[in-house]
Order: structure tokens, then C-alpha cells, then sequence
């Protein structure tokens, strides 16, 4: 049915549009924290620790290719925010733990952007 199929592209392009804004919000939040845009989704794992990961887990639960967790946890690991811990029991395992200068740069300088986020969706249907 053309009207189904016109309702349905107009409701994929709106998700597009949100999306596109969504990243446009989340790329000057970043600028605004002294952060990388890829930053933030480390970030956002980093400090709401419910379990350890990888730099292989971070990758694949944020989509994110594998060297460019990479680069951002060494460029983290340079700035003294976090280190890699091996994972005893393992030949190379390694998870990524933040340091306590790096707890406190993301406390005062990142955490924000995830509770404006929190606040946002608390405001939605998107509980």
C-alpha cells in the first residue's frame, strides 16, 4: 500500500533527522567537556562501572572499530585517566580501569553530559 509505504518513510527519515540532532548535541557537549566525540561513549562505560571491560568489549558494545578504542584509551592512558589491569587467569586479557585523577576529570568535566542525557529521557517515553 503506497500510503503505509509513504508513513513509513517519513517515520525512518524523522528517526534519521532525530538522530542526526542527537549526535549534533552529543558533538558540542563534547567540545564543551574538552573531550573527543568518540570519547564519549567510553566515557559514558567508564563511569557507570557496573562490570570490567575490555578494550575488545568496548568495541563491540559501542560499535566502534577496534583501533579506534585503541587510540582513545591510549590517549586516556597517557592523560593519567585510566590503566589496563591483565585479568588474572588469562593469557592477555586487559580491562580498562579508571584512575582516580581520571574518576575526578570525569566527575567535573564529562558526567554531566550523560545526567543532562538521564534527565532528557526521564522527561520521555524512552523510560
Amino acid at each position: 500500500h503506497p500510503r503505509v509505504r509513504r508513513q513509513r518513510q517519513m517515520c525512518i527519515r524523522d528517526s534519521n533527522n532525530k538522530i542526526k540532532e542527537l549526535n549534533s548535541l552529543y558533538h558540542i557537549a563534547a567540545n564543551r567537556s574538552g573531550i573527543s566525540d568518540g570519547e564519549i561513549g567510553i566515557w559514558s562505560v567508564l563511569l557507570r562501572p557496573k562490570e570490567e571491560y575490555s578494550q575488545q568489549d568496548l568495541s563491540e558494545l559501542l560499535s566502534l572499530p577496534k583501533q579506534t578504542v585503541n587510540s582513545i584509551i591510549s590517549g586516556l592512558t597517557k592523560k593519567g585517566f585510566v590503566y589496563l589491569k591483565h585479568v588474572s587467569g588469562t593469557r592477555n586479557r586487559k580491562v580498562i580501569c579508571l584512575t582516580e585523577e581520571g574518576l575526578k576529570y570525569g566527575t567535573n568535566h564529562v558526567k554531566w553530559i550523560f545526567d543532562a542525557e538521564e534527565s532528557v529521557l526521564e522527561q520521555t517515553d524512552f523510560k
